[in-house]
């Protein structure tokens, strides 16, 4: 009996003791609810609606580049893109639908499955950022996604704008080497501009004015807010969030879009050169051409990126900025100069032996380009014929030391200081010797050295850019910096040299055109007083390169043209009239008889992106319309 009362107690304190701990249970059940409902309920609301709304980026539309006139040089064309967004997809990560997903985007898209997942799985974006997983999505690929969308949970459609360019000649850009283009920002930049904004697909300006500007014509992006569900399908959107794009800043360059048209058709298609024209007076460049140029859209094709890259003409490189040449006859002169300003002679008397086609020196001979001799000549007559004897002369008693000082007084062996320059291209210096870079290179100075230098052969190289703001100092008697943003504050140096010998050189280089014996006829312009001066350089690795300079008109130079065309032969054969069709486009559109009339023809098509070849360094805008002139 004492055992069954001792077993009954048992049972009862158990009993208590279970119903305790189910009444702490109930208790701490009822707090937690009671915190979740009433206590925290506007917190874990506002998670709620957390979990459910998304951010789709809207991208900002760049600004535009304009002429000096306000023409649009590149703009903006639609474009869809398909991306995805991973914190959508990846809800999915346990349902079997997952692997659906990419499989049949990669289906639709055309892409491997490997290149989207590869895409998905980049560490280097942030989380909620879309991936683009395929840029200019055709008409057809877009209709496939918006009908099975429902299918796709975490696939989107969105609207992006693409670069399109003012075009001539089939499709051709005006400009490709100032305006640039834009590309893929690569995984090291987008490290150094993720504080910034950018995300990892988007695109940034990779060369010219497009790289120097990239800040204005960026723009801001906006922002909207979708409803989505459990399994990331969305179900609604939150219009009253939404926050719109702010389009980027226009961008006004010192281009005249006529003028650069009718530089770029005074180059052949064979040819290779260099054109820069440029108002004397403040540096502003009017036209600027480098051939071969490129279309931006090849950059987003990694074959014909490949192609450009290993293109061994070079059509990316801007050859007015950046390709160094001698500048042959174009440099007499500067030996002219160096000789008026130190009393050596003057522009009429005859003060050298005459010139028979040859000098001997030493132990080498010497030759003029006119192998039966000039005879004897003035200054005048041998810049107006372009008399090698007699500025083989003439350099002697000028010596390497006031040569050289000249040179560097009118611009040569330093950078212009070009602000396009700073687009991605940078600039070359050129070279200018004096009598120490010779021993150091040579070990030793000969005489002979300066023959060569003082017609611009040797070791002498220079920029067109160079040469064009040298022509500048001529014409004004001060050394522009160049400029092809329109809102840049004008820069000039003066050079010290006297008023009358720049007025006599002017004088001579206007014979250089309307001499019967001056070799820059092919540049004269009816109505308009021109002059110039020819060149042809020696090119050790092929045929010369042919050189033509001007100012224009001559007596109140209003521009400057500086044409070099590689392996082209007598700079009065081949480069001057590329120039004088310059002059004569510039002076028909200062009094224009009739204005042209512009048809812009609508943007072809889009094409597949570069993205699914895994293009990450280069992408750039489509067709880019026609202009057709009447």
């Amino acid at each position: 009996m004492h055992d069954d009362f001792m077993d009954n107690g048992f049972r009862k304190a158990r009993a208590r003791w279970m119903m305790s701990v189910v009444i702490v249970l109930f208790a701490m059940l009822f707090v937690g609810v009671f915190r979740l409902q009433i206590t925290n309920s506007e917190r874990y609301r506002i998670q709620s609606k957390k979990n459910t709304m998304q951010v789709v980026p809207i991208e900002a539309g760049r600004g535009l580049i304009r002429d000096r006139n306000g023409v649009v040089l590149v703009d903006n064309r639609p474009s869809y893109t398909i991306s995805v967004l991973p914190q959508r997809l990846r809800r999915n990560s346990d349902l079997a639908n997952h692997g659906h997903v990419v499989n049949r985007l990669s289906q639709v898209a055309g892409l491997p499955v490997q290149h989207i997942n590869r895409r998905l799985a980049d560490r280097n974006r942030r989380f909620h950022e879309p991936v683009r997983i395929l840029r200019d999505a055709g008409f057809n690929i877009v209709s496939v996604v918006e009908e099975e969308r429902h299918d796709l949970p975490g696939v989107e459609i969105q609207f992006e704008s693409r670069r399109g360019y003012l075009s001539y000649n089939g499709g051709l850009p005006l400009a490709p080497h100032i305006v640039g283009y834009v590309g893929l920002m690569d995984a090291k930049t987008y490290k150094r501009k993720r504080e910034m904004g950018y995300r990892l697909d988007d695109q940034i300006g990779k060369r010219g004015v497009e790289r120097l500007c990239e800040s204005e014509l960026r723009g801001r992006e906006g922002m909207r807010f979708i409803e989505v569900d459990a399994f990331g399908r969305e179900v609604g959107s939150f219009p009253d969030k939404t926050t719109r794009p702010v389009r980027g800043n226009d961008i006004h360059l010192t281009l005249d879009w006529r003028l650069q048209q009718a530089a770029e058709f005074a180059f052949a298609d064979s040819l290779r050169g260099s054109l820069v024209a440029m108002d004397p007076n403040n540096g502003e460049i009017l036209a600027m051409v480098s051939k071969p140029g490129f279309h931006p859209r090849s950059i987003r094709d990694l074959r014909q990126w490949r192609t450009l890259q290993a293109d061994t003409s070079n059509p990316l490189l801007n050859r007015s900025i950046k390709g160094e040449y001698p500048p042959a006859s174009v440099f007499k002169m500067i030996t002219a100069i160096a000789g008026l300003e130190m009393g050596l002679i003057d522009s009429e008397t005859a003060r050298f032996r005459s010139c028979r086609g040859r000098m001997e020196f030493g132990d080498r001979v010497f030759r003029c380009h006119n192998a039966k001799g000039c005879g004897r000549l003035s200054l005048r007559g041998a810049l107006v014929r372009s008399c090698d004897v007699y500025f083989y002369q003439l350099g002697r008693k000028v010596g390497i030391a006031n040569w050289s000082r000249y040179t560097r007084m009118l611009g040569f062996g330093q950078p212009t200081g070009i602000d396009i320059a700073a687009g991605g291209d940078g600039e070359a210096a050129g070279l200018v010797t004096d009598r120490s870079y010779y021993k150091e290179r040579f070990g030793h100075w000969a005489e002979g050295y300066m023959l060569n230098l003082t017609i611009g052969q040797g070791e002498t190289s220079v920029t067109p850019v160079q040469i064009a703001r040298y022509i500048s100092a001529l014409a004004v008697g001060k050394l522009p910096r160049p400029y092809v943003l329109k809102e840049t504050t004008p820069e000039s140096t003066p050079v010290q040299i006297s008023a009358q010998t720049l007025k006599t050189i002017r004088s001579i280089m206007l014979d250089v055109i309307e001499d019967p014996y001056g070799t820059g006829k092919r540049a004269r312009v009816e109505g308009v007083r021109v002059a110039g001066k020819t060149g042809t350089a020696q090119n050790p690795h092929g045929e010369d390169h042919a050189w033509f300079t001007a100012l224009a008109p001559a007596h109140y130079p209003e521009i400057v043209v500086a044409v070099v065309v590689e392996n082209a032969g007598h700079g009065g054969a081949v480069a001057a009239p590329i120039a004088g069709r310059v002059l004569e486009a510039y002076f028909d559109l200062a009094q224009p008889k009739k204005k042209p009339e512009i048809i812009v023809a609508s943007h072809a098509d889009a094409e597949p992106a570069a993205e699914a070849k895994d293009v990450e360094s280069a992408q750039s805008g489509d067709t880019a319309p026609a202009v057709v002139l009447r």
